[in-house]
């Protein structure tokens, strides 16, 4: 991770609340989640973070081995969910998705799938909000709830989070800090929204990708499942479409360049980190 880009990086959006601030306790942020999800008891008073861990923020990784990862974002979606878990099987190839809580809520079964194919779940926030907008309390709802709810339907911890639209301040920083997951963004993506070719996002993502790279695409819509109708959310599932439509020429491309895909986690188990001279 590089300081400075860091820094620049997290000064992006609504300014943060002190870094010493105390951690406020956990609560439902207005406008309350949709109502699909039960109302719960208000939790009880969190202790204050402690400022030590190694946790990471990490857009690639340095490695000498030829790996690289694939992510995907906003699902489980019944429309491209199974598709790309279709392609994946057949490439023999293990990726990363990064699950929004209120989908891991809605489709079970297929977040299930997922874990049972041998792929990672990550979090993606409960509902999609954008991190730099949001106070303390809803960021913190936003990123644990969001990962209870897909530890609970899957059984398996939470390990990265990725913010949603790759955007996060101190409070996602500090909440992370005390729930441990590794804050993950990306190297590589699609290219241009505009492009429709799904040649010209293979080409652009396989152009970009080598070694340590993580590659951001999408399995679902984001902000857009809670009002799949509008013309946004249209637009938004014909990105998609275009870029399910890509990946069998990625990980083809990929297989014919030696380069192994691997998931996030096992991408950064072979971390090689630069010795400075």
């Amino acid at each position: 991770m590089n300081r400075r880009r860091f820094l620049t990086y997290l000064g992006i959006g609504a300014a943060g609340t002190a870094a010493g601030a105390e951690l406020a306790p956990l609560r439902r942020p207005k406008p309350a989640p949709p109502p699909e999800e039960p109302r719960r008891p208000p939790p009880q008073e969190a202790p204050s973070p402690t400022w030590r861990g190694s946790e990471r923020i990490v857009w690639s990784v340095d490695t000498d081995e030829p790996i690289a990862s694939l992510s995907f974002d906003d699902g489980p979606d019944p429309e491209f969910t199974p598709r790309i878990l279709e392609l994946l099987d057949r490439f023999g190839v293990k990726a990363t998705f990064m699950v929004m809580g209120y989908n891991a809520v809605r489709n079970p079964g297929l977040l299930r799938e997922v874990v049972d194919a041998g792929h990672e779940v990550g979090g993606h926030g409960w509902s999609h909000l954008n991190l730099t907008e949001t106070s303390l309390a809803e960021t913190r709802y936003e990123i644990e709830h969001g990962n209870e709810v897909i530890e609970e339907r899957t059984g398996v911890p939470v390990r990265v989070f990725r913010p949603p639209y790759g955007r996060f301040g101190q409070e996602a920083v500090r909440v992370l800090a005390r729930s441990r997951p590794d804050l993950i963004v990306w190297s590589v993506t699609r290219g241009l929204l505009s492009w429709r070719d799904p040649r010209h996002i293979s080409s652009h993502v396989l152009a970009a990708m080598g070694p340590g790279d993580i590659v951001d695409l999408h399995d679902g819509i984001g902000r857009g499942t809670f009002s799949p109708r509008s013309a946004p959310a249209q637009r938004i599932r014909r990105r998609r479409e275009d870029e399910v439509q890509a990946l069998d020429r990625i990980l083809e491309g990929a297989q014919e360049r030696g380069l192994r895909l691997v998931t996030i986690s096992d991408l950064m188990a072979a971390w090689r980190p630069q010795t400075q001279t």
